[in-house]
C-alpha cells in the first residue's frame, strides 16, 4: 500500500477537480483519494511518498501508433533532419561503415522529409547507388508512405519496366519506364518488404524492447498501440507477451490485407481477443489504409492539391488505396465479427469513402451491437465540419494527428493553399459536434510525446511560427482529456483508465508542471519526471 502526497493532482474527472492525497493498493489499483489526513487515518501503516509539489496526471494514453515499428529507431539509419540529398548520402555511408554491413545485408534508413532538402524532391535510385551499389538501400520518408530505394534493392524486388503498379501504390518511372527509385504507399513498401527487407534484415526484439517501450515510458505513455500488426510482427508480439517481456498496455490492431484479413490473424491468436489483456497485450480489432500522407501530397483530397513545382498537375488529388468494395467489406467484416475498426484517413476524399462505406456496412449488418463498436477515423488532418457531423451520428471517434500543426503545418499551407490549410486537425470542430475525440503520435512517425500534441491542439502554431486558424484552438483541459479519458474511451478501458479515481489502475505520469496552469505556450516544455505503471515506476528521468 502506497499514499502519496504533497503533489499537484490533476484527477481529470472535471476541470478544477483537485485532492490532497492518493492511495494505491497492493493490486496497483487506486484505492482512495481525497484529504491526507483522512487518507492517513483510513489507511495507516501504508508506505508513505513525498511527491515533492510535482504534478500527477493519469498515465497518458496512445489511441494511434507503432509500437512494434520503433524497433527502427534502434536497426535503422537516422535521417531525420537531413537538410540534403547529400546529407542523406553521408548518413547512410556512415551507418553501413559503423555496422559493417555487406552486400548480404540490406540498410534502411528511416525519417527523411524531402520538404526540407535544399533540392526539394526524394532521393534518386542513382544518387542511392552513389552510396553503394552491391548493398539494398530503402529509404522511408518521415510520414511512413513515401520513400525511395536504389537499383540493387529494385533489382531483387523485381522491379523493372515491366513491372506493373500494386493497386493503391506506385513506383515512380524515368521516361523509358525504368523505376527512377521514389515509390508511394504502403502496397509499394510491402513488396520491398516481401522482396528485400525481411530475407535480409534479422531484429532481435527481445534485445531491444525494453528500448522500445522507454520511449513510451519517458513520455508519460502507459498503454500504446500498434496500429497496423502485419505478419509476422503479430506473432512477435505475443512471444514477447509470452514471455513476460512487455510492461506496457499495448492493444493491437492487425492489418487488412497484409498476411490475410485482420480476422484470420485475430483467430489465429483468439485468447487475446477481446477486453481483457494477457501479458499486457490484446487485440483491439481491425485496421485499414484508405490514403496517404499530406506532407508527401498522397493523401486523398475531393478538391485538388495547389501546384507548387513547375509540372505540378493543377487537378492533382492524389489517389485512393482501395475501392469501395473493398472497404465495405473490411468494414462489414468487423462490424460482423463485433470488432471496432481503425481507419486511416489524411484526405478528406479517404474521409467521405470511409464515412459513406461504414454507414452502408451498418445498414446491412444484422449485429445487434453495431452501433457500439466505436470505430476510428485516424489522422482527420483535412476534415471537413461536415464529416465530423457524420462521425456523430455513426458514433465514429475521430484520433486527431495534431502534432501535424507543428512538424508539418507549414508544408500544409503551401499543398493547400489560405482556405484549406490553416484548418488542418479541426479539433474544435470535432468537440463542437460534441464528438470524444483524441490525439495520438503516430509513433515512429514522430517521437511519442503526447504533450506536444497537445500544445498544438491549444495553440495552433507551426514551426515557422505562423499561427494557423484560432476558431479550432481549444482549452488546455480538453486537449489534456485527448490523451487521457478520451484516449481510454477509444479502448472501451473508461472504466479502468485515463482519470484519477478510485477503482482505476494506478497509471501516472509525474511531470515538473501542471499542463492547466502553465502559460499554454509552455505546455510542450513540461518534463515528464517518472512513469509508473500499475502503482510501480517504471521509468525515472
Amino acid at each position: 500500500m502506497k499514499l502519496l502526497f504533497n503533489a499537484d493532482f490533476v484527477p481529470m474527472t472535471y476541470e478544477d477537480a483537485h485532492f490532497e492525497a492518493l492511495v494505491i493498493d497492493d493490486e496497483g489499483t487506486i484505492s482512495f483519494t481525497g484529504d491526507l489526513d483522512h487518507a492517513r487515518a483510513r489507511y495507516a501503516g501504508a508506505e508513505e511518498i513525498d511527491m515533492g509539489g510535482k504534478t500527477v496526471t493519469p498515465g497518458f494514453i496512445d489511441p494511434h501508433s507503432h509500437f512494434m515499428m520503433t524497433a527502427q529507431n534502434f536497426t535503422n539509419a537516422d535521417l531525420t533532419g537531413a537538410a540534403s540529398i547529400a546529407e542523406v548520402q553521408q548518413r547512410l555511408r556512415d551507418f553501413i561503415e559503423k555496422r559493417g554491413v555487406t552486400a548480404e545485408g540490406v540498410v534502411q534508413g528511416n525519417g527523411y522529409d524531402h520538404n526540407a532538402f535544399a533540392e526539394g524532391r526524394h532521393p534518386s535510385r542513382q544518387e542511392l547507388d552513389e552510396v553503394s551499389r552491391e548493398i539494398p538501400i530503402i529509404v522511408n520518408h518521415a510520414s511512413g508512405h513515401v520513400g525511395a530505394a536504389n537499383t540493387r534493392a529494385l533489382e531483387l524486388a523485381g522491379v523493372d519496366a515491366s513491372f506493373a503498379d500494386p493497386d493503391g501504390g506506385k513506383f515512380l518511372r524515368e521516361a523509358d519506364g525504368t523505376p527512377s527509385g521514389p515509390w508511394e504507399e504502403l502496397p509499394a513498401i510491402a513488396i520491398l518488404e516481401d522482396k528485400v527487407i525481411e530475407p535480409r534484415e534479422h531484429v532481435d526484439y527481445f534485445a531491444i524492447v525494453d528500448d522500445m517501450q522507454d520511449l513510451y515510458f519517458s513520455h508519460g505513455v502507459t498503454t500504446c498501440q500498434d496500429g497496423a500488426t502485419m505478419d509476422p510482427f503479430t506473432d512477435t508480439l505475443i512471444s514477447l507477451a509470452e514471455a513476460d517481456r512487455i510492461k506496457l498496455d499495448v492493444v493491437s490492431y492487425p492489418m487488412d490485407g497484409f498476411g490475410g484479413t485482420a480476422q484470420e490473424v485475430i483467430d489465429r491468436h483468439a485468447s487475446y481477443d477481446g477486453r481483457a489483456y494477457h501479458h499486457h497485450v490484446r487485440f483491439g480489432g481491425h485496421k485499414q489504409v484508405l490514403d496517404g500522407s499530406p506532407q508527401g501530397r498522397t493523401a486523398w483530397m475531393s478538391k485538388p492539391y495547389e501546384v507548387v513545382s513547375e509540372g505540378d498537375d493543377p487537378a492533382y488529388c492524389s489517389y485512393p488505396a482501395m475501392d469501395d468494395e473493398a472497404v465495405y467489406a473490411n468494414c462489414r467484416a468487423a462490424i460482423d465479427t463485433n470488432h471496432q475498426i481503425l481507419t486511416h484517413c489524411n484526405g478528406d476524399a479517404a474521409a467521405d469513402q470511409l464515412l459513406r462505406c461504414y454507414e452502408r456496412a451498418l445498414a446491412d449488418s444484422n449485429n445487434p451491437n453495431k452501433m457500439n463498436l466505436r470505430p476510428v477515423m485516424i489522422h482527420c488532418q483535412t476534415a471537413r465540419r461536415d464529416q465530423y457531423e457524420k462521425m456523430a451520428q455513426l458514433k465514429m471517434i475521430p484520433s486527431i494527428f495534431a502534432s501535424h500543426i507543428w512538424f508539418w503545418g507549414d508544408v500544409h499551407q503551401r499543398n493547400f493553399g489560405p482556405e484549406r490549410g490553416p484548418r488542418i486537425s479541426a479539433a474544435h470542430d470535432a468537440m463542437d459536434m460534441g464528438l470524444v475525440f483524441n490525439f495520438h503520435t503516430d509513433t515512429p512517425i514522430i517521437p511519442c510525446d503526447l504533450l506536444r500534441g497537445v500544445w498544438c491542439a491549444v495553440n495552433r502554431v507551426t514551426k515557422g511560427g505562423v499561427q494557423l486558424d484560432r476558431s479550432q484552438c481549444i482549452d488546455a483541459f480538453n486537449a489534456m482529456r485527448g490523451i487521457t479519458i478520451n484516449a481510454a474511451y477509444e479502448y472501451f478501458e473508461e472504466d479502468r483508465k485515463g482519470t484519477l479515481e478510485p477503482g482505476k489502475l494506478a497509471d501516472l505520469a509525474v511531470l515538473d508542471a501542471n499542463p492547466l496552469k502553465v502559460d499554454p505556450m509552455k505546455i510542450c516544455d513540461i518534463e515528464v519526471l517518472e512513469t509508473i505503471k500499475e502503482g510501480e515506476t517504471v521509468w525515472v528521468r
